[in-house]
């Protein structure tokens, strides 16, 4: 059975190749295209720069299927986590995270190191900081959409819940364009400062076609520094994603500085070992202005003692990296025992870290009391492997 064509994964070139096979002007795609992505419009009848007879047969021979919003959980801080069931009725979660005007080069992840610190302020005065408003075009208001890639995670990382519930099916790249629109149509925003993210559910590098599929079509609307795409380390697609005229920015998870640990708390360190992922990350191609971001997740009494900041630094060191330290975001359903460290040991450990000269953050995931923080999202809600037991 033939695949079916996916439109709002389809990129310029793509809509060229289909329109020129139906015998249609070349030109006739990147309208279509333009109408999809620059337009945001979700019925080619609105596309009136088109035939009628064109528009017709798209409708009828490429349907657009938009993911369905069957949650909407808002946060304290104005982060949203969306529920969203896919045209076969698997379910993904994604999640809105808003910027804020005073961070003008603010990336989706502000640095702070106090878990309990509330909201930001929303009061009014000079030194407050002002919230987006909904359906904001304000270049300024920077603000961030978190997508998944597949619709679980077989990965496993011990300390993810996503792992926990096990693997899913790869999405397709018109899926996770979807999962996009879906979010900007409910928050009344368009693109304009827009950064997406591939952090969220799945592994995108075990899912390479349909990602650098998407990437293809946001990259025609979204400069390449504002995408994202994080892996645990799958070295054999390093190579191909770092072969793109317009790389995304890299995130790699690495979470501890030794093999050992790693492979504690990572599986997937046994398939691809810390080596071949540390030259992997070597090997990556980087502009004068980027670094590689390192993902920490602080465990305690697993990888945030003063000895694990110093193996981390000799182990990045050359590397144009900047480190993101993210303190354990706890599950005690589905992470049981696993602890975040206190707020001294976080200190002590972005501390040494800058002391030889790391670049580090310390991210306060947004979302938390929604479960939408790094490492919580789930599409299911009941662990496969308990209902099994």
């Amino acid at each position: 059975m033939e695949t079916p064509v996916d439109p709002l994964g389809l990129s310029a070139s793509g809509w060229e190749a289909v329109l020129e096979s139906w015998g249609e002007p070349r030109y006739r795609g990147r309208q279509i295209f333009e109408s999809l992505h620059r337009h945001r419009r979700r019925d080619y009848a609105l596309a009136l720069e088109l035939p009628a007879a064109l528009r017709a047969r798209l409708a009828a021979e490429m349907p657009i299927r938009l993911p369905e919003i069957v949650r909407r959980e808002e946060s304290r801080d104005g982060s949203v986590k969306y529920g969203m069931r896919l045209s076969d009725g698997a379910l993904i979660e994604a999640v809105f995270m808003p910027g804020f005007r005073s961070f003008s080069e603010a990336n989706e992840f502000e640095d702070a190191r106090a878990p309990d610190a509330g909201p930001l302020p929303i009061e009014t005065g000079e030194s407050a900081v002002r919230r987006p408003a909904r359906g904001s075009t304000d270049p300024q208001e920077r603000f961030t959409i978190c997508v998944s890639s597949q619709t679980g995670c077989a990965v496993d990382c011990a300390f993810c819940v996503t792992g926990r519930l096990g693997g899913g099916r790869n999405l397709l790249a018109g899926e996770i364009i979807g999962e996009i629109d879906a979010v900007l149509s409910d928050v009344g925003r368009s693109p304009e400062g827009l950064r997406v993210v591939f952090m969220g559910m799945g592994e995108p590098f075990l899912n390479p076609d349909a990602v650098m599929a998407a990437l293809d079509v946001l990259q025609e609307v979204l400069p390449a520094r504002r995408v994202t795409v994080s892996t645990s380390g799958i070295t054999p697609a390093f190579e191909r994603f770092a072969a793109r005229e317009r790389r995304p920015n890299l995130a790699v998870s690495l979470n501890a500085a030794d093999s050992e640990i790693r492979a504690s708390i990572m599986p997937i360190e046994r398939s691809y070992p810390l080596a071949g992922v540390l030259a992997a990350m070597r090997a990556w191609p980087l502009e004068s202005h980027r670094r590689i971001t390192v993902e920490y997740v602080l465990i305690a009494g697993v990888n945030d003692a003063p000895a694990d900041a110093d193996r981390l630094v000799r182990l990045l060191a050359g590397m144009r990296v900047k480190v993101n330290a993210i303190p354990l975001n706890e599950d005690p359903t589905y992470l049981p025992g696993w602890k975040r460290p206190s707020e001294p040991a976080i200190d002590r450990f972005a501390e040494r870290l800058t002391r030889d000269g790391v670049p580090v953050t310390v991210r306060r995931s947004r979302g938390p009391d929604t479960s939408a923080a790094c490492g919580q999202l789930k599409g299911r809600t009941e662990d496969p492997r308990r209902r099994s037991r």
